[in-house]
């Protein structure tokens, strides 16, 4: 896989520095400021094994959205989703461990890492992230209905924060739509076929991976 970019390597050493910050701020509070660590190694902090399983998720997360841009699929393969599976649960681990978060927040899967580590983590489950108007191609029900769905949480939401309108950067993950669609027994599942041309090569989901 080719390297990520610059715009994705910033945003890993913000989130890095950040939560030494967070830390440094932590510790200065306990102990009246006697103990600091000083500032961010933002360096040694990349090549930290966070800092790497970080650049490994974005590699994917990347790669998805390259070839998305292409109307392709990115190809799967069970060693490299088993490999960004373990990144993304270690990352969350360490998040919610450190002084950042308890619980990772919602909104953090909105943020650019958080994005990605969601985009690398549902192409690993062998799953996809799909937009409210293809939702809508596939289950036959409108927008305005799939809006209702997500606003009640019947349906999990997500946006893409690259995409300034929030609207146009609602998704939602093909497998939950399947959920959605399977518990309304007046619906068929799928009366058309998916617009876009990877789909045919998705599989209907199956029981996910563990997470």
């Amino acid at each position: 896989m080719a390297r990520i970019s610059a715009t994705a390597e910033q945003e890993i050493k913000t989130l890095l520095v950040n939560w030494w910050t967070a830390v440094n701020t932590q510790l200065a509070a306990a102990t009246g400021a006697t103990v600091q660590i000083g500032e961010a190694p933002v360096d040694l902090l990349l090549g930290s094994e966070i800092g790497q399983r970080l650049v490994r998720i974005a590699e994917v997360a990347e790669s998805i959205d390259a070839a998305e841009a292409k109307q392709e699929s990115y190809p799967w393969s069970e060693e490299l989703a088993g490999q960004i599976l373990a990144d993304c649960e270690a990352v969350e681990t360490w998040l919610n461990q450190g002084p950042v978060f308890h619980k990772t927040p919602d909104a953090f899967w909105t943020s650019p890492v958080g994005f990605m580590i969601l985009r690398a983590k549902v192409w690993a489950n062998q799953d996809q992230l799909i937009t409210l108007s293809a939702a809508a191609e596939i289950s036959g029900m409108s927008l305005s209905v799939l809006s209702q769905r997500m606003t009640r949480g019947q349906l999990p939401g997500y946006r893409d924060p690259g995409i300034k309108n929030p609207k146009h950067g609602r998704r939602v993950r093909l497998s939950e739509l399947h959920t959605l669609i399977n518990e309304n027994t007046d619906r068929i599942p799928f009366p058309t076929t998916y617009l876009m041309p990877q789909a045919s090569r998705i599989p209907a989901p199956t029981a996910p991976r563990s997470t």
